[in-house]
């Protein structure tokens, strides 16, 4: 005959501490879905229907069919749309690098002391390890990394949507989004805002990467010299 173990029952403020645990866990990662992915795609799809609505003609009755199932696949658009723009994050960061270590005082502000022939690979992969070193020594300083991260990735997300958007309206000849070459007193500007936030928000990531870093890490990871 076999006997069940009681498990010990959780006290109310264990099982309180469990559920915020778990819901601490889950917040930077819905945060960085929604900030970095959710956004920047609906805002791409808002702004490819405008020229639509341009065209065709605002129609109220359109707003009372933008039912629950329309939201959630517009949700889901944006989301898949987010993860697809987020591809070409590599080339941004490839850029933002390329500004911020252009000088040796914001070299050494943002943690990019590394030899000046040390490839773009070598140099992402040790902002990576000193992310994946705060984390482990702490999950709340991990937890603004990532938010930090979502925030950096939302204005990436926002320039490649705009130069999509670009590419659409000039090969479809002003029909299906705002051609460049006839509107470049609104693309230049807005093109050069999200330059510079992005700029800004890398800046301030990579910053506070090696602020947190520095704190919470005993071991110091170096660049690799290259070969």
């Amino acid at each position: 005959m076999s006997t069940a173990i009681a498990e010990p029952k959780k006290s109310g403020n264990e099982k309180s501490e469990s559920g915020l645990s778990s819901l601490m866990n889950f917040v930077p990662s819905a945060y960085y879905d929604l900030i970095a992915r959710v956004c920047p795609g609906m805002a791409f799809w808002v702004a490819l229907s405008f020229k639509a609505s341009l065209v065709s003609g605002l129609n109220p009755k359109a707003l009372n069919e933008f039912s629950g199932p329309v939201l959630f696949v517009l949700i889901a658009l944006s989301y898949v749309s987010g993860i697809v723009l987020t591809g070409f994050t590599v080339v941004w960061d490839w850029v933002s690098l390329m500004f911020l270590s252009a000088t040796k005082t914001m070299r050494s502000h943002l943690g990019l002391d590394a030899p000046k022939s040390t490839p773009f690979s070598s140099r992402w992969k040790v902002v990576s390890l000193h992310i994946d070193a705060v984390i482990k020594e702490d999950e709340g300083a991990g937890r603004v990394l990532v938010k930090a991260m979502a925030e950096v990735t939302l204005c990436q997300n926002l320039l490649s949507g705009m130069l999509v958007l670009a590419f659409i309206g000039h090969y479809s000849q002003d029909s299906r989004f705002f051609a460049p070459l006839l509107y470049t007193e609104f693309y230049i500007p807005i093109a050069l805002a999200l330059f510079l936030s992005m700029l800004f928000r890398q800046a301030m990531f990579l910053g506070r990467v090696k602020d947190l870093y520095e704190l919470y890490v005993p071991v110091r990871l170096s660049f690799p010299s290259p070969a």
